[in-house]
């Protein structure tokens, strides 16, 4: 059976795996990769977890702010219920979920 992860990092959206630059989901599941929904909030998830990364700042090359990860978290949550929702519409018992980016989410204050 396939699996789908939900993770974040920077530049990919929380759907496993997906394009960097343009958020086009590439799992290797047509009825997932066809899915302009999930592409969309893909894409939307890169972007508000894209934020929370600052180059040169804090006297660091590359850093990551929590405070701006707690500002998106509500609409990245919001956001994820979407994405895990029509992954279920569109299971036939074909792949299985496993969200690691809520149980991120969960994490932050």
């Amino acid at each position: 059976m396939r699996k789908i992860k939900l993770m974040f990092e920077f530049g990919h959206g929380p759907i496993w795996d997906s394009d960097p630059f343009t958020g086009k989901l590439m799992t290797g599941i047509e009825i997932v990769d066809s899915n302009s929904d999930l592409e969309m909030w893909n894409r939307q998830c890169i972007d508000l977890y894209d934020e929370c990364y600052e180059f040169n700042s804090h006297s660091k090359g590359c850093y990551f702010n929590e405070e701006t990860l707690a500002k998106n978290k509500k609409k990245l949550l919001c956001i994820l219920e979407q994405i895990k929702g029509r992954l279920e519409e569109l299971n036939n018992n074909n792949f299985i979920i496993e969200d690691q980016a809520t149980d991120e989410l969960n994490k932050v204050d």
